[in-house]
């Protein structure tokens, strides 16, 4: 019968039985009798004994719940037939009877096939006419099912506990064990731990230490036992007979030895989804798990899943701190916490203390402490900043000057972020620190770097200039001396006596052709030639670039018999970059082919594609003398030359140029004569033209 309604049907029945007892020998039997049909109706088992423990009455409640008949328990002791044991000893039990007439407790029964049973009892002394005792009605019913339910959640409640205390995990996994071997009689427990592939003990208090060695560090597959398996493909693994199942073929013999018949396994998962232990239930004989073992199992592989999460959830925490302050340290960062309600700082890392030259041991971490370290020329400063920030509840970022006790300066990027409530409150201020002195020394050094390497390529640029001047003196004489001869010609037509205006125009035409070819000529090298440090960056199209210092080149290269080819690539996208410095480098490394094949003559080959990676690649090939196998990983250092009348600079400047770009620029000698100079440049999002 269900548990809610166990105490009010019993109270019916313990009634009626008492009509029934009111009186002995026929008479009580005849009322029995009539009682019987009413007697069988409920679930509680109903019996009566008499005063040496015989029983003399056991209703159908009685031979469901304990699987005896009535006539095989009546004329039989009822303690005997029983195996009754009570926390409780039975005479204190029938002595409680016989002076207050009544007894209610818990005892433990044995059925008739072995398994026992946990029940709620109430004794009732009957007595005669006269007052004296002539028997004892009991009455029964089947409380182990809430029992067990209270034995588990009890164990439950009481691992929680440590898990909340953050107890030992090894104790914790005991206790658990110990939990279901109490729970579960006959069962002994097993907790194992997956670690890299392998199976590590965790807990197993009743299992033999030598199989506990044995199996401890066995690494995981798919027949390895129950619970190697079970971890190995993350599902449960029932083995009801050890001493058969393939699974346990090359572990049989350990198992035996030590009289293991059966083991189901099953895998604790957690919250990322990979396997982190085993919770396993051995038995001495061979057996399947009921749905009540599947219930402990449900929840002791949910516990134990709990308190190793927890385990590694803290573990994981304890690294995130180790690993943040170690990162603090590296990258010079510090970061505080400050509530503005009572204007404390809650939280000040190792770090910040460090940065603005201050001893924890001796300091306290508050604003006015580190804010004396401030430099005094940008104290107010840093000050009204922080204040605007609370005032407006805005992110704050400045950067100012620490004065260290040894009155050095350190400069220090400051970052501050409001944190507010639900109504829009602040409630604290949350902020970082950063040591930026190092980047401020290395911005000094750069500034004047970038103010050298301006003068070195405007010197690299003139001297390109000198080598191009006796090409490029020629090629303006061509469009001017043409120029001249089609003025000539047309001042010819008009001086006719019939001026012939087709034909003067037609020379116009050309003179005007002429002067803009050499004005296009000039623009280019004033372009070259002018110094401007800054880049101006636009859309520029890299096969156009590449034409024109092709053309302006283009005599240099006849001089020497030398052939230019090219393979443009014609869909490329347009590229953000400095037309100039792209200018000025691929007139660098063309003029570097060209003086390369001086003496041998050869093929100059400008190519254009996109690179593996989506970027642009430019390549300038020359059938030359190649690379200097010995200097090659040199050619890019400042100051390296091979010519006699070389700066060592143009490389180096065209290569910091490409990088400034975003790009790499690099050299390979050729399969066969020459060497090949290669530029990859990033794609600026701009649509082809």
């Amino acid at each position: 019968m269900t548990e809610h309604n166990e105490g009010s049907v019993a109270q019916e029945t313990t009634g009626d039985a008492r009509i029934a007892l009111q009186c002995t020998g026929r008479r009580a039997q005849a009322t029995l009798q009539e009682q019987t049909k009413l007697l069988n109706l409920t679930h509680d088992a109903i019996i009566v004994r008499d005063m040496r423990r015989t029983v003399t009455y056991w209703n159908r409640g009685a031979e469901t719940l304990y699987g005896w008949a009535a006539e095989e328990a009546l004329d039989r002791n009822l303690y005997d037939l029983l195996q009754t044991v009570s926390p409780t000893p039975l005479d204190e039990v029938e002595e409680e009877v016989a002076r207050a007439g009544r007894w209610e407790g818990e005892q433990v029964h044995t059925k008739r096939g072995g398994g026992q049973v946990v029940v709620a009892s109430r004794w009732l002394l009957q007595r005669d006419e006269n007052g004296a005792p002539v028997a004892i009605l009991v009455t029964s019913n089947d409380v182990t099912e809430r029992k067990r339910a209270e034995a588990l959640l009890a164990g439950e409640r009481r691992v929680l506990e440590m898990v909340a205390n953050a107890d030992p995990i090894g104790r914790i996994l005991d206790t658990l064990c110990r939990h279901v071997e109490a729970c579960a009689p006959d069962v002994l427990a097993s907790i194992l731990l997956i670690e890299d592939g392998r199976v590590k003990h965790g807990a197993a208090p009743s299992l033999p230490r030598a199989y506990i060695d044995a199996i401890d560090g066995l690494a995981i597959g798919p027949r390895v036992g129950s619970c190697g398996t079970a971890a190995y493909f993350s599902r449960q693994v029932i083995v009801s007979d050890i001493a058969s199942d393939p699974l346990w073929a090359d572990y049989r013999d350990v198992a035996l030895a030590h009289s293991l018949r059966a083991c189901w396994s099953t895998p604790v998962i957690s919250s990322e989804g990979k396997v982190v232990a085993t919770f396993a239930m051995y038995y001495r004989e061979p057996r399947g798990p009921s749905v009540r073992d599947q219930e402990i199992i449900e929840q002791s592989t949910y516990l134990t899943r709990v308190a190793i999460q927890r385990k590694l959830t803290e573990e994981r925490l304890r690294r995130s701190e180790a690993y943040l302050a170690d990162a603090q340290k590296l990258t010079h960062t510090g970061s505080w916490a400050w509530s503005p309600r009572d204007d404390k700082v809650l939280y000040c890392s190792e770090e910040m203390f460090r940065l603005f030259g201050l001893d924890p041991q001796q300091h306290s971490p508050t604003r006015t402490n580190f804010r004396r370290r401030i430099h005094p020329d940008d104290r107010e400063r840093v000050f009204a900043k922080f204040v605007k920030a609370l005032r407006e509840k805005t992110d704050a970022s400045e950067e100012c000057r620490v004065t260290l006790p040894d009155n050095t300066l350190r400069y220090i990027s400051a970052r501050g972020h409001p944190v507010l409530d639900k109504d829009g409150k602040l409630i604290e201020f949350l902020g970082t620190a950063r040591d930026v002195t190092e980047r401020k020394r290395i911005e000094e050094e750069r500034e004047k770097l970038r103010q050298l390497e301006a003068e070195l390529a405007h010197v690299n640029r003139v001297t390109t200039m000198g080598e191009l001047a006796a090409s490029l003196a020629h090629e303006l004489n061509q469009p001017i001396t043409a120029a001249i001869a089609n003025a000539n010609a047309c001042v010819r037509w008009l001086k006719r006596d019939r001026p012939d205006w087709g034909e003067a125009t037609e020379a116009a035409i050309r003179i005007v052709k002429d002067a803009a070819r050499a004005g296009t000529m000039i623009h280019r090298l004033r372009s070259l030639y002018k110094k401007d440090a800054l880049p101006q960056r636009e859309a520029v199209d890299v096969n156009e670039i590449a034409g024109e210092m092709l053309g302006l080149l283009r005599d240099e290269a006849g001089r020497y018999s030398i052939m230019m080819r090219t393979d443009f690539c014609p869909v490329l996208p347009k590229l953000k970059a400095d037309r100039v410095q792209l200018q000025q480098v691929l007139m660098n490394l063309m003029l570097n082919g060209i003086e390369a094949m001086q003496d041998t003559a050869g093929e100059l080959t400008v190519r254009s594609a996109f690179a593996e990676d989506g970027q642009v690649l430019i390549s300038i090939s020359d059938t030359g003398i190649g690379l200097p196998p010995e200097k090659a990983d040199q050619m890019f250092r400042h100051f390296f030359t091979t010519k006699p009348q070389g700066i060592g600079m143009g490389l180096v400047i065209s290569r910091s140029i490409v990088e400034s770009h975003g790009g790499r620029l690099w050299a390979t000698g050729n399969p066969g004569p020459g060497a090949t100079f290669y530029i990859t440049l990033p794609v600026e999002v701009t649509k082809p033209s």
